[in-house]
């Protein structure tokens, strides 16, 4: 076991996501020699301020989000970060002299200036899967709510209608009779897989980065991403966004789709160009879209794909259940706690 000096300092920077309280599960770390000091992202935060933070680290980057102030007052002596959305800026990691790991309660780094952390030779970790099953459910449910109408009927009932049939009545059929097509076969995708497998589903996969053998031990069929917009009734993204996959869903690929799919996407805005997803449901170049995620959240009032009838929207609550949050905390604390009891720092991600 290794051997620790007091007066270390682990700085955790709780928001309206993961809060003070959750934050305080830290404190199990303490036993080795660390004092856990906890620090609010930003003062009085509202909601709808943190989703725009969110954003921000997203198009602007950690360098370009503010933060707190008082969290600099607590960085000469840390050697820990511990963030979930909080921005790690290039000035956080210079001010924190003695800074080793940098720990995030997400599985992506976009609030981390990773450049500014491999300068100092700082190890960098995430919480993978932390989200996958929450992603998994909603995804699933989505689906159903979309093929079945159900948010709509919902609407039309409490607004005083009665409505049996609805535009996608010659296409709202049976999961068992439908194909799925995932984009991304990772963690994520694969839960989904499982659940839909009890559906009788057909699951058509496509990722480069899985071997074909892979896929089909999941009792999936691998494809081509344009056989998959060919033949899935619905078309699910499951991919990081990168440099590589931003915008990676326009114009061409809607025109592949089925004009009676559904395209669904609770991963991230950027995988698809706003533009030409909307002007295919306009123009009923596909059956329907399921969002949760949006380049500007909340939706502007006046927003295009609040008018149309063939969406079910949603508000970026795919990841966002009790388990997700909570989980975070526990894959980031036994990683720690496995690490400071002599054992192999995990989930590092700037080897």
């Amino acid at each position: 076991e290794r051997t620790y000096n007091m007066a270390k300092r682990i700085v955790a920077i709780y928001d309206r996501g993961i809060d003070k309280n959750l934050m305080q599960g830290f404190d199990v770390l303490e036993k080795y020699g660390y004092e856990l000091t906890l620090v609010e992202k930003t003062v009085n935060e509202d909601e709808l301020a943190y989703q725009n933070s969110m954003l921000s680290v997203e198009v602007n980057g950690p360098d370009g989000t503010p933060i707190n102030e008082e969290v600099f007052q607590y960085l000469d002596d840390a050697e820990i970060i511990i963030t979930h959305f909080a921005p790690v800026s290039r000035r956080m990691i210079e001010s924190a002299k003695n800074l080793k790991i940098i720990a995030t309660l997400r599985t992506g780094m976009e609030n981390i200036n990773m450049e500014a952390a491999k300068e100092r030779g700082i190890k960098v970790i995430n919480a993978p899967g932390r989200a996958a099953v929450a992603v998994a459910d909603f995804t699933v449910a989505a689906m159903l709510c979309e093929i079945r109408n159900i948010a709509r009927t919902d609407e039309d009932i409490k607004t005083g209608g009665w409505t049996k049939k609805y535009p996608n009545r010659t296409y709202s059929d049976n999961m068992c009779n439908l194909k799925v097509g995932l984009v991304g076969f990772g963690d994520i995708g694969r839960k989904i897989a499982t659940r839909l497998k009890g559906f009788g589903t057909t699951i058509l996969a496509y990722d480069p980065y899985c071997t074909k053998e892979s896929i089909e031990a999941f009792g999936c069929v691998p494809v081509s991403l344009d056989e998959l917009l060919e033949q899935a009734d619905f078309v699910s993204l499951h991919v990081r966004l990168s440099p590589q996959t931003q915008n990676m869903f326009g114009a061409a690929e809607f025109a592949k789709m089925k004009p009676t799919a559904i395209f669904v996407n609770a991963a991230r805005a950027g995988l698809v160009d706003e533009a030409a997803m909307i002007d295919a449901l306009e123009q009923k170049k596909i059956g329907g879209a399921v969002l949760d995620v949006f380049r500007e959240e909340p939706l502007p009032v006046d927003h295009p794909l609040r008018k149309l009838k063939n969406v079910t929207l949603s508000a970026h609550l795919a990841g966002t259940d009790i388990g997700t949050f909570s989980g975070s905390i526990k894959i980031v604390a036994d990683n720690l706690e496995q690490y400071f009891s002599g054992g192999e720092l995990k989930n590092v991600v700037n080897h």
